[in-house]
């Protein structure tokens, strides 16, 4: 093997240099880098997370006040009853009194099975347009409020006599259950 030029000599030392180079690079600075890089994303993901904890310490009276409010208003849209059954059951009186108000003609009630803390029941009925308008307005503006769930109109009367009659009505509705001792 014949020896190396001068010139060739400056380019093998000038490659070895970036060799070594890039083996400190990427075997001891890259990972040093790294690791201070996710520190700080890090850090920075706590910084924002600690301002949003400040912010919700400071809310928390408003919250309190908010939570002590929505409990002064729960009697609003809960029905009182020791049990499924009898929230059941008051909501079905409830539809047939509301019924009797307007004067519908009261079909079949159902007092349905609770689910979740639910109460439901059903209706159906024979009432006018009028009658359905003034039911549906006892319901929904009668505290303690309920969730219409479905309503089923059918008018068949309308077709043959060529006019609105009596419609059939099938109402379901539901509410939520507070429950209340029985001592």
């Amino acid at each position: 093997m014949k020896p190396l030029t001068a010139r060739e000599r400056k380019l093998v030392a000038i490659g070895l240099l970036i060799a070594a180079f890039a083996i400190f690079w990427l075997g001891l600075v890259s990972p040093i880098y790294g690791i201070f890089s996710a520190n700080a994303e890090r850090r920075i993901e706590l910084q924002q997370n600690y301002t949003q904890n400040e912010k919700l310490i400071a809310r928390i009276t408003s919250l309190r006040r908010t939570a002590e409010e929505q409990q002064k208003l729960q009697s609003r849209y809960t029905i009182k009853a020791t049990n499924a059954e009898q929230a059941g059951e008051l909501l079905k009186e409830r539809l047939e009194t509301s019924l009797s108000k307007v004067g519908g003609e009261l079909r079949t009630t159902e007092s349905d099975n609770a689910q979740n803390g639910w109460a439901q029941a059903s209706a159906t009925a024979l009432v006018s347009n009028e009658q359905l308008i003034a039911w549906l307005e006892i319901l929904n503006n009668q505290q303690p409020y309920l969730v219409v769930e479905s309503l089923n109109i059918v008018a068949d009367r309308a077709l043959n006599s060529g006019r609105l009659d009596l419609m059939d009505v099938k109402i379901e509705v539901s509410i939520i259950i507070s429950p209340t001792n029985t001592r």
